[in-house]
């Protein structure tokens, strides 16, 4: 008797197991984007050497920007690319940093990506607008490879910014690894708040200093996006902090066309880290979980010329990241992450296509997902 149960047991425990090998298989890779290209990427480094870098002692180190950049590739160039280059020169500090768990890094280099690394750009069409792409606080810029890669594949080139010291951990462009500020949450509650505007500010500086390099970029001929980057068309957003900051760029410089906040709420809403602070001039969709603001906000929205209000019903905080997506669930089938992030996708390259392509959908005048999302539109008469 005792033999039997224990096969039984030990059968169980096998057919468990293989349940749950099978439920992680398919996390293990970011899906295919759903764009006519295939998506490529790259990694710039870049050095504003009229900006010291504020967070370390050295008196001769200057502020980095470190860009990676999603755009439309000729299929079959480049190499597959990992969904997490350079991890291993940051994987010690990105553990480290309290923001990712130390298996979670071991994990990363099994994930599968569909980028091409170094890949030729696309030839047709172009020139390609640009959306620039500021992270949340403590996270790196690429937890957001699903959302890049998906707008990439649409037609638009994709430039995330890691910002040093504000995203886990990424190397410079001396080889040294710029960690995680873990000592602003010593802070006191005001002091971190004067912190945390002061690091929106730099940001902000990051966003405007890099839209300068990708004019550089669009006028060397050594580089593949020469000629190849539609400057006319640049559009910014980010994610928490990242979405304040793309509202304080967009305000901060008339080159950018549109303007998008992911989930970002400060004392200003989703316009700014200032109560009294006003909303950019230029489009703005504020796509978010949030159905409630307090009725000031609301007004802010009536006083811009175009505006959006998205809620996407059953999204948390971290559903603009590919974090939720990765996660191992129990059955081997499409979970609420692929769903949520598809939706956030949507509304996202409907907004981009108007304001950028000058191509409008109606999407974004009405809620086509039912329950699922809420559309506001502003002014609302």
């Amino acid at each position: 008797m005792q033999s039997k149960f224990l096969k039984i047991t030990l059968m169980m425990g096998l057919a468990l197991t293989l349940l749950l090998g099978l439920s992680v298989i398919p996390q293990l890779a970011i899906p295919a984007p759903t764009g006519p290209h295939a998506v490529g990427r790259t990694i710039f480094k870049w050095v504003d050497t009229y900006r010291p870098e504020v967070l370390t002692e050295a008196p001769n180190d200057f502020r980095e920007v470190i860009a990676t950049v999603w755009y439309p590739a000729k299929a079959g160039t480049g190499t597959k690319s990992p969904y997490f280059p350079g991890l291993s020169a940051v994987s010690k500090a990105l553990a480290e940093s309290g923001e990712v768990e130390w298996w979670e890094v071991l994990g990363l280099r099994f994930i599968r990506s569909q980028n091409l690394l170094e890949a030729e750009l696309a030839e047709e069409p172009a020139p390609y607008p640009v959306f620039i792409l500021s992270p949340g606080n403590g996270t790196n810029v690429e937890f957001y490879s699903s959302l890049a890669s998906e707008i990439a594949s649409h037609g638009y080139i994709v430039v995330g910014l890691n910002h040093p010291y504000d995203v886990a951990a990424v190397e410079l462009s001396n080889g040294e690894v710029a960690p995680y500020n873990k000592d602003q949450w010593s802070l006191e509650p005001r002091a971190h708040q004067v912190y945390t505007a002061n690091r929106i500010q730099i940001r902000t500086a990051d966003v405007l200093f890099t839209l300068d390099q990708l004019e550089g970029l669009n006028t060397d001929p050594d580089q593949i996006f020469s000629g190849r980057i539609d400057l006319g068309s640049v559009a910014v957003g980010g994610h928490s902090l990242g979405g304040i900051t793309a509202s304080e760029a967009c305000k901060a410089d008339s080159r950018f066309r549109a303007c998008i906040n992911f989930d970002g709420l400060q004392r200003g809403g989703p316009f700014s880290m200032e109560e009294t602070a006003i909303p950019p001039t230029q489009p703005f969709l504020f796509i978010t979980k949030e159905s409630e603001m307090h009725p000031m906000l609301i007004e802010r929205f009536e006083s811009i010329v175009e505006g959006y209000w998205v809620v996407i019903g059953g999204a948390a905080h971290d559903s603009f990241t590919d974090g939720p997506r990765l996660q191992p669930s129990i059955f081997p089938l499409a979970d609420q992450a692929d769903r949520i992030l598809g939706l956030i996708s949507e509304y996202t390259l409907a907004f981009l296509d108007g304001t950028l392509k000058g191509q409008p959908d109606d999407l974004l005048s009405r809620s086509a997902h039912g329950e699922e999302v809420s559309v506001r539109v502003y002014p609302s008469n």
